[in-house]
């Protein structure tokens, strides 16, 4: 069985004359492994020599390639929900380790999206892919010239950034510490035209109870992926964010075999090593923007985790 994401890929690899994608990949039978998707992409961009692939494909998905989550996200009463479950839902639905959330911040609205595998394969391209699919949702929730105020990318200035201010229709920064979607506030108060807040209701308790199998550990790798790019983020704050006494939210950690300090350490490394490659920062930047009191302790930490420094990952 074929992924409807690799089939839709593997269609737009052929048409572009990159030859036979699914071939070149060479998956074993059975539904893909985890990470073939990206996998996928990163192949796709060298078969076909364009580096925007993951563009190209977001411009075909619509809400039926949400799979399970479409009847959710199109029954949503505003467009802010719509996006919001999307978010919450995404991470136990289909994997590839993405993370986002919606923000008001005055008079701006961000949308942040994160791949957060440590060392994600083709992150351009799935950066691209999770910025693109993000618009085209509100496209098709709104109207189909919809333009968002900015966007800002994770992945590395292209070569040829004239695609991505033709898809986007607005200002678009590389090398980002976060992938961020700037939009108006009014945006998410926007009616969904298909709004059915009944079914809406029913969808998003079952696909929640759903997700609940991932425990307590998965919804503290949410809220820290969250925190570790808006300043909130000791197990205090977390546990206080998730209606847990502290005490209660580590033992229950404890019980799922982890800790709070452990998944902290595990999103630091993989966002120190996603910054030092994707982004022009300092060690001292990326140190401060990681939470860690001055640029020695960062060191230390990563030297610990990665066996080697930063700088000398980095020059690597």
């Amino acid at each position: 069985m074929t992924h409807p994401g690799l089939t839709g890929l593997q269609d737009l690899v052929a048409e572009l004359g990159g030859g036979d994608l699914l071939t070149s990949l060479n998956l074993p039978e059975g539904p893909p492994p985890p990470g073939a998707f990206q996998q996928a992409l990163g192949l796709a961009a060298r078969l076909t020599g364009r580096e925007e692939i993951g563009l190209l494909l977001a411009r075909r998905r619509s809400l039926e390639t949400l799979g399970g989550l479409a009847s959710l996200v199109g029954s949503a009463p505003t467009v802010g929900e719509a996006v919001t479950q999307l978010f919450e839902m995404l991470p136990r639905s289909f994997s590839g380790g993405v993370r986002g959330y919606v923000e008001r911040r005055g008079p701006e609205a961000l949308l942040v999206g994160q791949v957060v595998t440590a060392d994600p394969p083709a992150l351009d391209q799935q950066a691209d892919h999770l910025a693109g699919a993000a618009v085209g949702l509100i496209r098709q929730l709104t109207r189909a010239d919809w333009a968002p105020e900015a966007v800002y990318l994770v992945r590395k200035a292209p070569a040829d950034p004239a695609p991505y201010s033709r898809f986007f229709g607005a200002p678009v920064l590389f090398g980002q510490e976060m992938q961020v979607i700037v939009v108006r506030p009014a945006l998410l108060d926007a009616p969904v035209a298909q709004a059915n807040l009944a079914l809406n209701r029913e969808l998003f308790a079952q696909l929640s109870s759903r997700a609940r199998g991932d425990g307590l550990a998965g919804l503290v790798r949410d809220r820290v992926w969250r925190g570790l790019t808006s300043g909130a983020c000791t197990a205090a704050e977390v546990a206080a964010d998730l209606g847990t006494p502290l005490r209660s939210f580590q033992r229950r950690l404890a019980a799922e075999g982890t800790s709070f300090s452990a998944i902290l350490d595990a999103a630091r490394e993989a966002l120190a090593r996603r910054l030092m490659r994707q982004t022009a920062l300092s060690l001292a930047e990326i140190s401060d923007a990681l939470g860690f009191a001055e640029p020695a302790v960062f060191t230390r930490f990563f030297t610990r985790r990665a066996g080697v420094s930063p700088s000398a990952w980095r020059r690597g």
